[in-house]
């Protein structure tokens, strides 16, 4: 053992310089930026009409009309002094490169978004909003379950200044005012030209309305055709009186609150797709959408996990498609909460293609799919036909579906891992399931069902080969 000396401590450590610690929160007496007033009254107007038709309810049937004004007064200053305690406690600060959102009143809450994690800020407006010139911000950041935040309500201007301002810090810069109108009070018949810097022409009311309609007519006429068919054989039999009873108290009335449910559905989705229109800036592409709330959405293009094709089976004759995107912001939500983003809500062939392309680049939009083995088909009778997968020059393709008809198309630079089941079934069949988890992960997989087990195995083994290799090319790698 050497009897020298250590040698002495470096002054200070070796290496670049480690930038200082941001603080966890904005020190005590920092101006908090307010919400709207009107922000409490508008985040209760469900609860506010529900009470409102109660004591209207009320009045009508008791024909006492001053206690129902009685009731409204007492609601009101009640829910005003309410309201006003609760402005004080909210608030949001930007402070460095973090926004910080406070709120509750009984239980206190404050939320930290850091905004170099920042994908998008989507400017909403529902309609409750619009009428009192208001908007509200939805952040999506990369990251863990609940990361997504929501400011509501600000005055529409200020929503936008503080959007763009967001985008900044992020290093994410605002889309350009010319590739999808921006203000939010503008309206696209003043535009000399409604269609100019647009991926494709906006979408028709015509159109939407015909695509939502063909879209719910299956599910509608089966309800129809079930219930007429069950109430027709049944009466023949005990009786039209007696069935018309026992079929409206058992069953008619429980499903007729699916099939009203089925119909809203339908009739929310036209609205909110109402006026889409699509552009690409830069990396993003800019969704604008909505008849009654109306939506600013920003799209980062190198965030995309995955495309999904959507054919409904009355749309097929007419070759139309719809296209959701996926991203890895999105993806990270709950698997209860897992939503996508529509890119066209109806297309035709070379609209859906242009759309894709311009969301994965170079991805087609057909895609040629193989069966599972023939001795899976009991297994899935009607949808045997309709499932496929396929590895493609760009994506990982599987499909699925019977009534609609869908095609999953996740880029190999996406994919975060790869898996090979078995069940116990599977096993003396000689299948297997492969299911490539994309970056985000939860929620939205590509699922190769009942593949033969040495074909399973080996496109497993493919699919990790091209996403290493697809992976690597990026700059900067998202998976």
């Amino acid at each position: 053992m050497s009897d020298e000396p250590a040698p002495p401590l470096a002054e200070a450590a070796y290496g670049p310089e480690a930038a200082p610690a941001a603080p966890s929160a904005p020190p005590e007496g920092v101006q908090r930026q307010r919400l709207h007033p009107l922000t409490p009254l508008l985040e209760s107007f469900r609860f506010l009409t529900a009470a409102a038709a109660a004591a209207g309810l009320q009045a009508f049937t008791s024909r006492n009309f001053l206690f129902a004004l009685y009731i409204a007064l007492a609601a009101a200053v009640i829910g005003g002094i309410a309201s006003l305690i609760a402005l004080q406690y909210r608030g949001f600060v930007i402070w460095g490169r973090e926004l910080h959102i406070y709120g509750g009143v009984f239980t206190r809450s404050h939320r930290t978004v850091p905004l170099d994690r920042l994908q998008s800020v989507d400017l909403v407006r529902p309609i409750r909003a619009r009428l009192f010139g208001l908007a509200q911000l939805n952040i999506e950041v990369a990251g863990g379950d609940g990361t997504d935040a929501r400011l509501a309500y600000l005055k529409a201007d200020r929503a936008l200044a503080l959007r763009a301002e967001l985008l900044a810090i992020a290093g994410r810069p605002a889309a350009s005012a010319t590739s999808v109108t921006e203000e939010p009070g503008a309206e696209a018949e003043a535009v000399p030209d409604r269609d100019a810097g647009l991926l494709v022409p906006q979408l028709t009311v015509r159109r939407l309305a015909l695509a939502s309609f063909l879209e719910a007519l299956p599910a509608q006429v089966t309800f129809l055709a079930v219930f007429g068919t069950a109430f027709a054989v049944t009466g023949s039999i005990f009786g039209f009186t007696t069935v018309a009873t026992t079929l409206w108290v058992g069953f008619l009335a429980p499903a007729l609150i699916g099939y009203v449910q089925s119909t809203i559905a339908a009739v929310n989705r036209f609205l909110r797709n109402g006026r889409f229109r699509i552009a690409r800036d830069g990396t993003n592409l800019l969704i604008q959408r909505g008849l009654t709330d109306t939506s600013h959405e920003t799209v980062p293009v190198d965030r995309v996990t995955g495309v999904s094709f959507v054919e409904p089976v009355l749309w097929r004759s007419r070759r139309w498609k719809r296209v959701e995107v996926w991203t890895a912001a999105v993806a990270q939500q709950s698997a209860t909460a897992t939503r996508s983003t529509t890119a066209l809500p109806v297309g035709e062939p070379d609209q859906v293609a242009l759309v894709a392309a311009e969301a994965v680049p170079d991805l087609p939009s057909v895609f040629e799919t193989v069966r599972p083995p023939r001795r899976a088909r009991w297994r899935m009778p009607l949808r045997w036909k309709k499932t496929g997968a396929a590895l493609t020059e760009r994506a990982f393709v599987v499909r699925h579906g019977l009534w609609v008809n869908v095609h999953v198309a996740v880029p190999y630079a996406r994919i975060q891992s790869v898996r090979v089941t078995q069940g116990r079934i599977q096993r003396m069949q000689g299948l297997a399931t492969v299911r490539a988890m994309a970056a985000g992960g939860v929620g939205h997989d590509a699922v190769a069902v009942h593949r033969d087990a040495r074909e399973a195995v080996a496109m497993a083994s493919a699919l990790r080969d091209r996403a290493d290799a697809a992976a690597a090319l990026e700059r900067p790698r998202l998976s």
